[in-house]
Protein backbone atom coordinates (compact mmCIF):
# COMPACT_ATOMS: atom_id res chain seq x y z
CA UNK A 1 0.00 0.00 0.00
CA UNK A 2 1.51 3.30 -1.19
CA UNK A 3 1.00 6.61 0.50
CA UNK A 4 1.10 9.97 -2.11
CA UNK A 5 0.02 12.76 -0.88
CA UNK A 6 -0.64 15.04 -3.75
CA UNK A 7 0.84 17.77 -2.00
CA UNK A 8 4.67 16.48 -1.95
CA UNK A 9 5.97 17.12 -5.85
CA UNK A 10 4.87 20.53 -5.31
CA UNK A 11 6.74 20.81 -2.16
CA UNK A 12 10.04 19.08 -3.26
CA UNK A 13 9.83 21.64 -6.26
CA UNK A 14 9.55 24.78 -3.83
CA UNK A 15 12.61 23.57 -1.55
CA UNK A 16 14.47 22.87 -4.86
CA UNK A 17 14.06 26.38 -6.12
CA UNK A 18 14.87 27.62 -3.11
CA UNK A 19 18.37 25.74 -2.74
CA UNK A 20 19.15 27.09 -6.41
CA UNK A 21 18.22 30.78 -6.03
CA UNK A 22 21.52 32.94 -5.79
CA UNK A 23 22.06 34.59 -2.22
CA UNK A 24 21.96 38.48 -2.84
CA UNK A 25 25.34 40.26 -3.72
CA UNK A 26 26.87 40.94 0.14
CA UNK A 27 27.11 45.06 -0.08
CA UNK A 28 30.77 45.13 1.21
CA UNK A 29 32.03 42.72 -0.86
CA UNK A 30 35.12 43.74 -2.80
CA UNK A 31 35.20 43.86 -6.51
CA UNK A 32 37.96 44.84 -8.81
CA UNK A 33 37.53 48.11 -11.11
CA UNK A 34 40.17 49.65 -13.70
CA UNK A 35 41.78 52.92 -13.04
CA UNK A 36 41.98 56.21 -15.50
CA UNK A 37 42.81 59.92 -14.88
CA UNK A 38 42.19 62.95 -15.94
CA UNK A 39 44.22 66.20 -15.91
CA UNK A 40 43.07 69.49 -14.97
CA UNK A 41 46.67 70.65 -15.17
CA UNK A 42 49.66 72.41 -16.84
CA UNK A 43 51.97 69.82 -15.30
CA UNK A 44 52.37 66.25 -16.84
CA UNK A 45 51.55 63.27 -14.50
CA UNK A 46 54.22 61.30 -14.80
CA UNK A 47 53.03 58.16 -13.51
CA UNK A 48 50.17 57.67 -10.45
CA UNK A 49 48.93 54.78 -7.91
CA UNK A 50 45.90 54.07 -6.47
CA UNK A 51 45.92 51.92 -3.03
CA UNK A 52 49.10 50.66 -4.79
CA UNK A 53 47.88 49.67 -8.11
CA UNK A 54 49.40 51.22 -11.01
CA UNK A 55 47.09 53.88 -13.06
CA UNK A 56 49.60 55.01 -16.15
CA UNK A 57 50.74 58.76 -17.03
CA UNK A 58 48.70 61.21 -18.47
CA UNK A 59 49.64 64.83 -20.32
CA UNK A 60 48.97 68.07 -19.63
CA UNK A 61 45.18 69.13 -19.98
CA UNK A 62 44.34 65.20 -20.77
CA UNK A 63 43.79 61.44 -20.22
CA UNK A 64 41.02 59.59 -19.81
CA UNK A 65 41.67 57.20 -23.01
CA UNK A 66 43.84 54.58 -21.04
CA UNK A 67 42.72 52.42 -18.60
CA UNK A 68 44.52 49.75 -16.42
CA UNK A 69 43.81 47.11 -13.92
CA UNK A 70 42.58 46.83 -10.89
CA UNK A 71 41.88 48.78 -7.27
CA UNK A 72 39.45 47.04 -5.11
CA UNK A 73 36.18 48.69 -4.10
CA UNK A 74 33.08 47.66 -2.04
CA UNK A 75 30.01 46.88 -4.12
CA UNK A 76 27.75 49.47 -2.06
CA UNK A 77 29.65 52.99 -1.58
CA UNK A 78 29.72 53.75 1.94
CA UNK A 79 30.05 56.74 3.75
CA UNK A 80 34.02 57.81 5.02
CA UNK A 81 35.24 55.60 1.71
CA UNK A 82 38.84 56.78 0.76
CA UNK A 83 41.50 55.67 -1.34
CA UNK A 84 45.10 56.50 -1.09
CA UNK A 85 47.14 58.13 -4.33
CA UNK A 86 50.68 58.85 -4.78
CA UNK A 87 51.28 60.46 -8.14
CA UNK A 88 54.36 62.07 -9.78
CA UNK A 89 54.09 65.44 -11.18
CA UNK A 90 56.29 67.60 -13.67
CA UNK A 91 56.96 70.33 -16.50
CA UNK A 92 59.76 71.83 -18.22
CA UNK A 93 60.58 74.97 -16.61
CA UNK A 94 61.66 76.38 -20.27
CA UNK A 95 59.34 76.74 -23.18
CA UNK A 96 60.53 74.49 -26.02
CA UNK A 97 61.58 77.22 -28.46
CA UNK A 98 64.24 77.88 -25.54
CA UNK A 99 65.42 74.20 -25.12
CA UNK A 100 64.93 72.90 -28.40
CA UNK A 101 68.49 73.19 -29.33
CA UNK A 102 69.64 71.25 -26.26
CA UNK A 103 70.05 67.65 -26.38
CA UNK A 104 66.65 65.24 -24.79
CA UNK A 105 68.85 64.38 -21.76
CA UNK A 106 70.19 68.03 -21.23
CA UNK A 107 67.09 69.44 -21.33
CA UNK A 108 65.58 67.23 -18.48
CA UNK A 109 68.94 68.29 -16.26
CA UNK A 110 68.27 71.56 -16.87
CA UNK A 111 64.90 72.59 -17.34
CA UNK A 112 62.84 70.05 -15.52
CA UNK A 113 60.67 70.21 -12.34
CA UNK A 114 59.69 67.33 -10.70
CA UNK A 115 57.29 66.34 -7.35
CA UNK A 116 55.87 62.71 -5.76
CA UNK A 117 52.63 63.84 -3.78
CA UNK A 118 50.92 61.80 -1.71
CA UNK A 119 47.20 62.10 -0.61
CA UNK A 120 43.87 60.06 0.66
CA UNK A 121 41.16 61.23 -1.07
CA UNK A 122 37.21 60.25 -0.10
CA UNK A 123 35.58 58.73 -2.98
CA UNK A 124 32.35 60.37 -4.01
CA UNK A 125 29.19 58.80 -3.97
CA UNK A 126 29.04 55.92 -6.84
CA UNK A 127 25.66 53.48 -7.24
CA UNK A 128 27.56 50.45 -8.86
CA UNK A 129 31.11 49.78 -8.97
CA UNK A 130 32.93 50.91 -12.78
CA UNK A 131 36.04 52.93 -13.85
CA UNK A 132 37.75 54.14 -11.19
CA UNK A 133 38.27 57.98 -12.09
CA UNK A 134 41.08 60.09 -10.59
CA UNK A 135 40.98 63.61 -11.80
CA UNK A 136 44.19 66.07 -11.42
CA UNK A 137 42.94 69.58 -10.21
CA UNK A 138 44.91 72.83 -9.97
CA UNK A 139 46.80 72.92 -6.54
CA UNK A 140 47.36 69.52 -6.16
CA UNK A 141 44.07 68.72 -5.47
CA UNK A 142 42.20 65.81 -6.53
CA UNK A 143 38.83 64.15 -6.96
CA UNK A 144 37.71 59.93 -6.91
CA UNK A 145 34.59 59.56 -9.24
CA UNK A 146 33.69 56.08 -10.11
CA UNK A 147 31.50 56.16 -13.63
CA UNK A 148 31.52 53.85 -16.32
CA UNK A 149 31.93 57.35 -18.79
CA UNK A 150 34.15 60.09 -18.66
CA UNK A 151 33.12 63.39 -19.37
CA UNK A 152 32.39 65.12 -21.29
CA UNK A 153 29.54 62.98 -21.08
CA UNK A 154 26.36 65.12 -19.86
CA UNK A 155 25.32 62.09 -17.47
CA UNK A 156 28.87 62.34 -15.70
CA UNK A 157 28.62 63.20 -12.06
CA UNK A 158 31.07 65.22 -11.27
CA UNK A 159 30.16 67.64 -14.00
CA UNK A 160 32.73 69.04 -15.32
CA UNK A 161 33.62 69.05 -19.51
CA UNK A 162 36.86 67.31 -20.84
CA UNK A 163 40.01 69.32 -19.82
CA UNK A 164 41.47 72.31 -22.35
CA UNK A 165 44.34 73.84 -22.93
CA UNK A 166 43.84 77.19 -22.29
CA UNK A 167 47.51 78.32 -22.82
CA UNK A 168 48.35 79.32 -26.56
CA UNK A 169 50.38 76.70 -29.01
CA UNK A 170 53.82 77.14 -28.82
CA UNK A 171 55.44 78.32 -31.30
CA UNK A 172 58.12 76.16 -32.82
Amino acid sequence: MTCATPWAPALAAAVLLCACRPAPPDPDALIGVSITGINYTDEGVQDFFVDGAWGANLPTYGGGGGTTCCVMLPRTWRPGLTVTVKWTIGHYTRPYKLRKHIPVMEQRACCWSERSLEKTVPVQQYAKPAKLQVFFLPDDELEIWVFDATPPNPDHPSGRPYPLDPRPPEEE
